[in-house]
């Protein structure tokens, strides 16, 4: 009996999250950096996320980051013949109010381990990707490349505005899985307006676009209300005894 309990409350509660969390809506994002070296492929992060309009807050962040210069045989993603890396940590988040929006990044690892420390830096971001030449995080030592690869995304406080020229610059992407072209150095996205210098293979931010994600289907809710009804039914039915 207990048994069927727990199946009917997680079947309940797995149909409510739209309910329960209803100030924060869904959406999904695709953001593109331009790599000049690499073409016909570019640099693409698609991905999704929450956002609540009351807090800014942007959660739940993850997606897929194309690695242009390579070959995966087709994965069915736009520009399919790369190979596309899980990130699925979203581990750093800021509002910019100057901005008027949030920044958010997803890793690959679930920490930020990305660039050298070797001289200074947090290791991760944008700026000191740029001041170590994208370096990746435990050189000189190959073996010790964690490997990790990020997108970091901005999204207005109104998500589905158009970018401005000034929130596109701040963009940006590191890719330092191991095993790749470039040896020490990480494939990264980066302009020099947002963050002093162009990406690794001249790679650089050119859009950004958010769309709300589609509305959850009427099964759901009928899932939701079904598995209330069994709750409820087993708990009438544990009252008798």
């Amino acid at each position: 009996m207990r048994k069927h309990l727990i199946a009917a409350s997680i079947l309940a509660l797995s149909a409510t999250g739209p309910l329960a969390h209803a100030a924060t809506s869904s959406y999904e994002v695709i953001t593109t950096w331009h790599e000049p070296d690499t073409q016909p492929n570019d640099s693409i992060f698609i991905g999704t996320f929450d956002h609540d309009p009351a807090t800014h807050a942007v959660s739940n962040l993850q997606g897929i980051l194309s690695e242009s210069m390579s070959d995966g045989g087709g994965a069915g993603y736009p520009n399919d013949n790369m190979i596309w890396l899980d990130l699925g940590y979203q581990l750093v988040s800021w509002h910019d109010d100057a901005l008027g929006g949030t920044f958010a990044a997803t890793f690959r690892n679930d920490n930020t381990n990305t660039f050298w420390t070797g001289l200074g830096g947090d290791g991760w971001s944008p700026e000191a990707g740029v001041a170590v030449g994208g370096v990746y995080d435990g050189f000189p030592a190959p073996l010790r490349n964690p490997g990790n690869a990020y997108a970091l995304i901005f999204v207005p406080d109104d998500p589905t505005a158009s970018l401005t020229q000034a929130q596109i610059d701040r963009l940006a992407y590191a890719d330092c899985a191991p095993g790749g072209m470039m040896g020490a150095v990480c494939m990264t996205g980066t302009s020099a307006a947002g963050h002093g210098a162009i990406g690794t293979m001249s790679g650089y931010p050119v859009s950004q676009i958010i769309t709300a994600a589609p509305v959850p289907e009427p099964e759901t809710y009928a899932m939701m209300l079904a598995g209330l009804g069994i709750v409820g039914g087993i708990a009438r039915r544990r009252g008798r005894f």
